[in-house]
């Protein structure tokens, strides 16, 4: 028993350095990745996506009107393999699409979709996705980048500025969480529910209660540790 419980805590230990998730199947979430058609800094965004499904979330792709004409949209497919594609056209299957995934990832939010939806003017299909998991209660995560380097410069002009500003401070009273620049994947990972349940987990089975991750100074597990592991307990790494 105690090898097998060693042998395990090893291979999580090997996929967790080659950059691999270790969250168990039931509670990988799924994200609807919603995509504009700017592609200012599009292809770093995209392997912070392609990060995040390391990181253990499955992700399926939608593409507005806008990014089907301006972006390399077979790319995108090819690079990150998505569970589904969205287009245009699948707005009338909203109440479903809404019921498939966690939350939603907008990483080249426009400004046309950020004042329609600070508007209400919910009538294309990016803004509707993101109205109904807002309504829903649902997390939104979305990158104001673009917004504010629209051509990929910052305005001069005080008064466009100043409205920009008001509908992204609009939208996230809403509840949109704004993807942190320098810390783009811990800004999500930090605040979705299977790291929060992971992190409960570690103390649950574990007796390391004050166990806490850093890159910097990490806490060694001893043999002692893990001989000490109930049979029907896990040790999940963070």
């Amino acid at each position: 028993m105690k090898t097998k419980i060693t042998s395990k805590v090893l291979e999580d230990i090997s996929r967790r350095l080659q950059g691999e998730s270790i969250i168990e199947e039931d509670k990988t979430l799924k994200a609807l990745i919603v995509l504009n058609g700017s592609n200012i800094d599009l292809n770093e965004k995209i392997e912070n996506i392609k990060k995040l499904k390391n990181r253990g979330i499955k992700v399926s792709l939608s593409f507005s009107f806008m990014a089907e004409r301006l972006l390399d949209t077979q790319r995108i497919i090819n690079t990150l393999q998505p569970l589904e594609i969205y287009k245009e056209e699948d707005i009338i299957k909203l109440k479903n699409i809404s019921k498939e995934y966690s939350i939603i990832i907008g990483p080249n939010i426009t400004t046309n979709t950020l004042s329609k939806i600070s508007l209400g003017m919910i009538d294309t299909f990016i803004p509707n996705l993101i109205w109904t998991f807002l309504y829903q209660g649902k997390k939104v995560y979305l990158d104001f980048n673009q917004v504010k380097n629209y051509l990929g410069e910052e305005t001069k002009n005080k008064e466009i500025l100043n409205i920009t500003n008001r509908y992204i401070d609009t939208i996230k009273k809403m509840g949109a969480i704004e993807i942190d620049k320098e810390n783009w994947i811990d800004s999500i990972i930090t605040n979705t529910e299977y790291e929060k349940s992971n992190l409960t987990d570690i103390n649950k089975s574990t007796n390391l209660s004050n166990y806490k991750y850093n890159r910097n100074n990490k806490t060694v597990i001893t043999e002692k540790d893990i001989i000490n592991l109930k049979a029907n307990n896990k040790l999940i790494l963070p």
